[in-house]
């Protein structure tokens, strides 16, 4: 370790406002006989609103100088900088927050999660071992449902469902990107995860095969009790689209699979009377089965392999294919994932609006902010 009472040297230089620049701090991190270190945090930002938009955290070394005294500040021998979210993984670095290897999450102060963690440490209470016993106790439910009874405790509730939705997603797109992956992969990893179709959906059907000669891949339960059938496909379709003359149309496989998708709701609008009673009757199970929807849910624009074709002219083509079409659309993953996590970012800044607004609760300064604990 180096000597504490060494001396520490640190100075302020003025910016221009008027250009954004707020001015920096300065510190000297070594000054040795033939080398030079230090460090520089500078803000910029609105000259009018006084808002900082930027922080930049620059280090440089200088040599000594050639002619044997001092330095040579004018040319660092060498520098690097990072700005914004890196100087906080730098800091909590530092700050040794990190004790164990594996993945870590920047939880910002006033926001739903920084707020839960602020309320089990000010409790006492580890994190990791609420969840453990949570999940140890055959009652989570009622566990849940008291949390749910106040302000503070439903937007916990809700961050928490949104943390683990997120974790959903992202599986699944890195599913769907990956090269070698097909509908097995994606049906498991999908599962009963009815909300990542939207949030007219409340669950899944219990029985696959609705009707006596086809079996589904997931029956959704719409909120009037209908059912909307969903057809997975492999996410990896190489001709989802193709040239045809001087336009783009969908690939042979949409045209099977949606072929397939009206077979299965001709055989519903056949058989679903019929079905719909003995459901009902003995398994007490009522689904309106009169007039289902179905969504073909194929391919991904990253695994196109067709000459010229862009994001923007594979959506058009599907979307052009699906204004054709009566009770069946067709669905890319990268459009359903992209879909859900804009729904669960809405969700988030409602829960966290409602945490804000729960009696007795505060919001945090920011986990690392600078204005009170600079990172020198």
């Amino acid at each position: 370790m180096d000597n504490e009472d060494e001396d520490l040297n640190v100075w302020h230089l003025p910016g221009d406002e008027s250009s954004g620049k707020f001015g920096s701090i300065g510190i000297e991190l070594k000054k040795g006989p033939r080398v030079y270190k230090a460090a520089y945090l500078a803000r910029y930002g609105d000259p009018v609103t006084g808002e900082i938009r930027k922080q930049e955290l620059r280090f440089r070394t200088y040599n000594s100088s050639p002619w044997g005294q001092g330095y040579d500040f004018d040319n660092a021998s060498s520098s690097w900088h990072c700005e914004n979210g890196e100087i906080l993984r730098l800091t909590a670095f530092l700050n040794e927050h990190f004790t164990e290897p594996g993945s870590y999450r920047i939880v910002k102060g006033g926001s739903v999660a920084g707020s839960i963690l602020s309320i089990l440490e000010t409790s006492g209470i580890d994190a990791a071992e609420l969840g453990r016993a949570l999940a140890e106790r055959g009652d989570v439910s009622v566990v849940v449902s008291g949390l749910a009874s106040t302000p503070a405790g439903l937007a916990a509730t809700e961050a928490a469902v949104i943390a683990q939705r997120r974790q959903v997603v992202a599986h699944l797109k890195q599913l769907a990107e990956a090269p070698g992956t097909n509908e097995t992969q994606m049906q498991a990893s999908i599962g009963e995860n009815y909300w990542l179709f939207g949030g007219k959906y409340t669950g899944v059907a219990s029985r696959r095969d609705m009707t006596y000669l086809d079996q589904h891949d997931i029956p959704l339960i719409c909120s009037d009790g209908s059912l909307h059938i969903v057809e997975l496909k492999g996410p990896h379709i190489p001709r989802l689209v193709r040239r045809h003359r001087n336009h783009w149309i969908v690939g042979n496989e949409v045209h099977e699979a949606v072929g397939q998708a009206q077979n299965y709701l001709r055989a519903l609008d056949e058989q679903g009377l019929n079905l719909q009673a003995t459901y009902e009757n003995e398994l007490g199970v009522r689904y309106d089965m009169r007039r289902a929807k179905a969504t073909v849910l194929i391919g991904h624009p990253d695994h196109v392999n067709a000459p010229l074709a862009t994001r923007r002219s594979i959506e058009q083509t599907i979307r052009t294919y699906n204004s054709h079409l009566t009770r069946v659309e067709v669905l890319t993953y990268a459009e359903l994932l992209e879909s859900a996590e804009r729904a669960l970012t809405f969700e988030e800044g409602i829960a966290e609006d409602r945490l804000a607004e729960a009696p007795g609760l505060t919001e945090d300064p920011d986990l690392f902010n600078f204005d009170e604990h600079p990172p020198f």
